[in-house]
């Protein structure tokens, strides 16, 4: 904004002393017969030149009008994305090992089908967590789909280490630790495996679970050779069947919890799918209008009021005739 040009305004007082039309000679002004309709005019004109100077010089100015929050009412959740970053997702759903660039590999089917969730999504919040041995914190909740797509795809990266998920979920949890609720609150966990999680920190979970009321939707990229999460095993040691243990956890855990089992990237697509159509209730959000630049009304306007003159101007009598 230059407010600078305001000094300007008093030009706006020359139509008022100086004379809008050219003078006509006449014999005798004591003939000419008094016109109330012609002074209006004449004011009128001259208000119109005023006020023409006046746009002129506030368009000049830069006029714009702030940056402004709307409370709106959308279709949507605070979703954190818990993606496993583990060596074993450099594979593909046969167990083959393929590498991070591998297209065909669960950790670039899973980019692929997330990125496309998140760009339908259109009112939605995200946040990201990636894991492996140890969580590495991504993205705090945002609106931001630029940013959530970049972090999307810089966990494109190969894989490292083993599957632990219980300090990705504790992560995943602060992100809803001292936050108004508004809408949906979901975690999405997607790997291909699980380890065991000790008593205490299970006890710890459960607690953040309740107090933050978040539903838990897990997508197990299973290969085929691995036994689904409902089939009890014959061996009920917790290390060998890791996967069981912590579904029978999450089904034990107070709140709204659903696992989709995929085997591949059809049967991930579909599980994401239906995790898009169970979530999709009323979430309060706001949108941010950005900064108007209002110096165009103040032109145009000024415009409008100069095309006026000049019309008035074409009409002008020159000459009286007698």
């Amino acid at each position: 904004m230059t407010p600078w040009a305001l000094i300007l305004l008093p030009l706006t007082l020359i139509p008022w002393f100086r004379r809008g039309q050219d003078a006509i000679p006449y014999s005798s002004l004591d003939m000419v017969p008094e016109d109330p309709l012609s002074d209006w005019i004449d004011r009128g004109l001259r208000a119109m030149a005023s006020t023409a100077l006046l746009m002129l010089i506030l368009g000049m100015t830069g006029p714009y009008e702030r940056e402004q929050s709307v409370d709106r009412i959308g279709t949507g959740a605070h979703i954190v994305l818990l993606l496993d970053r583990s060596s074993s997702m450099n594979e593909n759903f046969t167990g083959r090992y393929l590498g991070a660039k591998a297209s065909e590999s669960k950790s670039a089917m899973a980019r692929k089908l997330i990125s496309e969730f998140v760009e339908r999504r259109v009112h939605d919040l995200f946040a990201m967590v990636a894991f492996a041995a140890a969580p590495i914190y991504v993205l705090p909740l945002t609106d931001d789909r630029a940013a959530v797509q970049a972090a999307i795809a810089a966990a494109g990266g190969r894989g490292h280490g083993v599957t632990n998920i219980a300090p990705g979920l504790a992560m995943a949890l602060d992100f809803f630790n001292q936050r108004p609720k508004e809408g949906s609150r979901i975690i999405l966990l997607v790997s291909d495996g699980a380890a065991r999680i000790d008593e205490q920190t299970r006890d710890r979970l459960r607690q953040n679970f309740e107090e933050t009321g978040t539903t838990l939707y897990w997508i197990y990229l299973r290969n085929p050779t691995s036994a689904p999460l409902t089939q009890k095993p014959s061996n009920p040691n917790e290390s060998t069947t890791p996967e069981y243990f912590l579904n029978a956890y999450f089904e034990s855990l107070d709140v709204p919890y659903k696992a989709f089992e995929a085997e591949n990237p059809d049967a991930m697509e579909k599980a994401i799918k239906e995790v898009e159509r169970l979530e999709n209730l009323p979430l309060p959000y706001q949108e941010f209008l950005p900064r108007k630049d209002l110096s165009n009304v103040f032109f145009i306007s000024a415009l409008v009021l100069m095309l006026g003159l000049t019309a008035a101007r074409l009409l002008e009598v020159r000459q009286w005739t007698p």
